[in-house]
């Protein structure tokens, strides 16, 4: 079977979406050596042309990168100049051709809670989305409660979608305190300290968590900084401004991307990770932060109580005080930090990007399996 997989994400920096989109590509080629993969690129990078080492992979240059013209135009020409059996996409599938599509839909927070977004990719996705879950062979998701959302918003058959729950990789693991100590050293950071990572973006409510944090210093006296790690997406300058406001400038550091490899020893430095965001389908770094040996204080809303259980302290994002509270129990209690640990341990045990790619290869196998037959 032929199997296409758009890869445009990797190599842009675009967090959650890049993350899933490079790791399944890995997966599927560890455990699959008898399908063949044409995997579409825009950018280049180490990490895509690593993914070329199989016998079985290829890459394929998609340009431009613009995706008005490479989602209409570009990609259709190349599947109609070399077919496959099934192509995987994330959120926006071609709008016309005759290759069955595999969807994943990370969330729905675009339909859901525009105020987070550009206008711009608000009318994208209010445009085109809809059309693209529908016809859809089939759409996979990350989570239950985005199951039950795109079933309810789009009212599509609940078999039609398929929750494959993203992985972690064996690469976040406790690091040893060398590697720990030189990484803080490259990015000018000072223990103790909180960590935020993803990019700087409203959905993520960074201005709750610096609010937080600004109750932490005042009222707790905590003498932890906060380490923000993640590049400034879109809609980040209320960020700076309320950093400004509240006279924080020399207990944060933001250190924009950084390579995935510093991110173990970022993790296993920190007090605990920190991640109020409002709204998430999955969210990687909590469950990064578990397996590197951190306790996690998260937000309270979906889908965190399903992919985090009792494993993390929960709190309400809408709410700076409820946030610092989190934050100072862990902080304060040291039997609390180890239960979470312990807790973090076994649950990250469930995400494992093999069963990942496993469930997605079964997927791509019914699908590509109608069109033979």
């Amino acid at each position: 079977m032929r199997i296409g997989i758009d890869c445009h994400t990797i190599g842009s920096r675009a967090g959650g979406n890049e993350n899933y989109t490079l790791n399944l590509a890995r997966a599927l080629a560890r455990i699959d050596s008898r399908n063949q993969y044409r995997l579409y690129v825009t950018h280049r990078a180490a990490e895509i042309d690593a993914l070329a080492a199989g016998p079985n992979v290829a890459l394929v240059r998609i340009a431009p990168r613009n995706p008005v013209v490479r989602i209409p135009v570009s990609l259709p020409l190349e599947l109609w100049r070399h077919p496959v059996d099934v192509l995987h996409v994330q959120y926006i599938a071609p709008p016309f051709g005759r290759t069955p599509v595999v969807n994943m839909v990370h969330d729905l927070a675009h339909i859901h809670s525009p105020q987070f977004f550009t206008r711009r990719e608000v009318w994208r996705q209010k445009l085109l989305l809809p059309r693209a879950i529908r016809r859809a062979a089939r759409v996979l998701t990350v989570s239950r409660y985005c199951k039950d959302d795109i079933v309810r918003t789009f009212g599509i058959p609940a078999e039609q979608v398929v929750v494959t729950y993203p992985g972690v990789g064996d690469d976040f693991r406790p690091a040893p305190a060398a590697d720990v100590g030189a990484t803080l050293v490259r990015y000018g950071i000072l223990p103790p300290y909180l960590l935020y990572v993803g990019n700087i973006q409203p959905r993520k409510n960074l201005t709750g968590l610096l609010e937080a944090f600004a109750i932490l210093k005042r009222v707790e006296r905590l003498p932890h900084r906060l380490v923000i790690v993640g590049r400034a997406a879109w809609l980040y300058s209320d960020v700076f401004a309320r950093m400004r406001e509240l006279k924080l400038e020399s207990d944060i550091v933001f250190t924009s991307h950084v390579p995935t490899s510093h991110l173990p020893a970022l993790y296993t430095g920190a007090t605990a990770l920190v991640y109020p965001s409002f709204f998430e389908g999955f969210g990687s770094p909590p469950i990064e932060a578990m397996r590197c040996g951190t306790p996690v204080v998260a937000s309270n809303r979906p889908a965190f109580p399903e992919i985090l259980g009792d494993a993390a302290v929960l709190v309400d994002p809408s709410d700076p005080a409820d946030i610092a509270r989190g934050v100072a129990e862990v902080v304060r209690d040291a039997r609390l930090r180890e239960t979470l640990i312990a807790r973090g341990h076994e649950r990250v045990g469930r995400y494992r990007w093999e069963e990942t790619a496993r469930r997605t290869l079964a997927v791509f196998e019914e699908i590509g399996s109608r069109g033979r037959s």
